[in-house]
């Protein structure tokens, strides 16, 4: 009689479904908006490929299971066949005088009756055992992306305008970013990110940048620690987006809040220890970072994040705390940041230091259909070198988009205050005080591409009064 077994072979194939599903479809994504139907192609044809091979090796090991269930029937019958033939024989002793036969070797043939099958081979036994193993294997083992290659992302945008959108001295058509993402899968508790990016820099030559390198450790889901260089958890805008302009809906980031090399006042990027995560509290989540690094430095008017260390200042360490709702109010995350630094300002002799305080705010409301940001902050910057006193400043933005289909139209206001007697912001060139608003659109000409349209005006308030309206176009991909 032929017996199959099932229960192992079918709970291989379940649990290794649902790892590889589980496993290719937490596959990390640079951001919520980078996800597409392209990427969901691409998964579910590995998902494809790898349920392919598992029908293969179940296929194999019911086989083998079956081969061994003939062989253990074949030996069954065999056996009983025996035992009529010797009940049937005339006996040659009188009972209890017989003198029994050696013993045959385990799995050796009995003379004058059929071979009667032992246990399975060697060979097909250690074959059903490696399948086996096999498949636990893959059921476990990470996907590692030495397999395939290190997949590669990358975004890219070109423009046109009155004015350059980062650099308003230039006008006409510009290059602005060639941008790579790579998110290497280092094991289950490793994580990496970095960011190499190609850009046109204030005196027209494209430059390199490694905008972020950072190497972590996940301990939970609720807890992340990353070493290296990274966006400065401050408010909600700078960790958000990163430097693919294709991810944001409008067409540059807030003046104040832009990286330093394009003008930014505030220290978008730094070096050192960064600990993030979220914890759930009812139907809430509470999001939270806290980070030390290297102090910035101001250096051509500019700031810098000193990326090999510093030489003087101190540190940098700040902290993170949102709250993301649920129920009527899903979509909705408020929040509160501060930092404290040390500014180094390296273009005079001696160098002067300013102590740098922030404190901010802000509100998020993102759904399908509204994409809301507003964010607010104060600086209360202290003058260690001239003694000046304290110095007070702040910034903020409110940006309105709406997702109507393939068309996106957003308006923004965005206004910095910065008091000129703060050696902070009047050691950077572009620590004046302005506002501008700005009406724009975005048209998703397909999942990979976008085109942006943007009126703005700005206004110099102070150093040196001026204004100037810019009509600004860009195509931004990501690939």
């Amino acid at each position: 009689m032929r017996t199959t077994r099932y229960a192992p072979t079918t709970c291989a194939r379940a649990w290794l479904s649902l790892a590889l599903a589980t496993s290719l479809g937490l596959t990390p994504t640079a951001h919520a908006a980078e996800d597409d139907k392209a990427r969901i192609t691409e998964l579910e044809q590995k998902l494809d490929e790898s349920l392919k091979m598992i029908r293969e090796l179940s296929n194999k090991v019911e086989a083998l299971e079956a081969r061994e269930a003939q062989r253990t029937s074949a030996a069954g019958a065999a056996a009983a066949g025996t035992a009529a033939a010797a009940a049937t024989a005339p006996a040659t002793e009188p009972p209890g005088l017989a003198t029994p036969a050696p013993a045959a070797p385990v799995g050796a043939p009995t003379s004058g009756a059929p071979a009667v099958a032992g246990p399975p081979a060697p060979d097909t036994g250690a074959r059903l055992t490696h399948l086996e193993e096999t498949v636990s294997q893959m059921a476990n083992a990470p996907q590692r992306a030495e397999d395939r290659g290190m997949a590669m992302h990358g975004f890219a945008d070109v423009g046109a305008g009155t004015h350059n959108a980062q650099f308003p001295k230039y006008q006409g058509a510009d290059i602005a970013e060639l941008d790579f993402f790579l998110t290497p899968q280092l094991g289950a508790r490793t994580r990496a990110l970095f960011e190499l990016n190609f850009e046109v820099g204030a005196d027209g030559e494209v430059g390199v940048d490694l905008e972020r390198a950072q190497i972590g450790y996940q301990f939970s889901d609720s807890a992340t620690i990353w070493l290296g260089r990274f966006h400065t958890p401050y408010g909600f805008y700078n960790t958000a987006f990163h430097h693919g302009q294709w991810i944001a809906i409008s067409l540059r980031r807030p003046r104040f809040i832009e990286f330093e090399d394009h003008g930014g006042t505030m220290p978008a990027h730094t070096v050192g220890l960064w600990l993030t995560g979220s914890q759930r509290l009812g139907e809430q989540r509470l999001t939270y970072d806290a980070w030390i690094g290297n102090s910035q430095r101001i250096t051509g008017g500019t700031l810098d994040m000193n990326n090999a260390g510093v030489t003087a200042g101190s540190t940098m360490f700040g902290g993170n705390i949102g709250l993301l709702m649920s129920g009527v109010l899903d979509g909705l995350k408020v929040g509160l940041d501060a930092f404290q630094t040390r500014i180094e300002n390296q273009d005079v002799a001696p160098s002067q230091f300013t102590q740098v305080q922030s404190y901010g705010a802000y509100l998020v409301y993102d759904t399908d259909r509204w994409e809301d940001i507003a964010e607010w902050h104060f600086f209360d910057n202290t003058d260690l070198t001239g003694h000046t006193g304290t110095h007070h400043s702040d910034a903020g933005f409110l940006q309105i988009g709406y997702r109507g289909g393939r068309f996106t139209p957003y308006g923004r206001y965005e206004r910095g205050s910065f008091n000129q007697s703060d050696p902070y912001f009047a050691a950077q060139t572009s620590g004046n005080s302005y506002d501008r608003e700005a009406l724009g659109v975005r048209f998703d000409i397909d999942l990979s591409s976008a085109l942006k349209m943007e009126f703005a005006e700005t206004r110099y308030t102070d150093r040196y009064l001026t204004r100037y309206g810019e009509a600004l176009l860009q195509y931004a991909i990501r690939f």
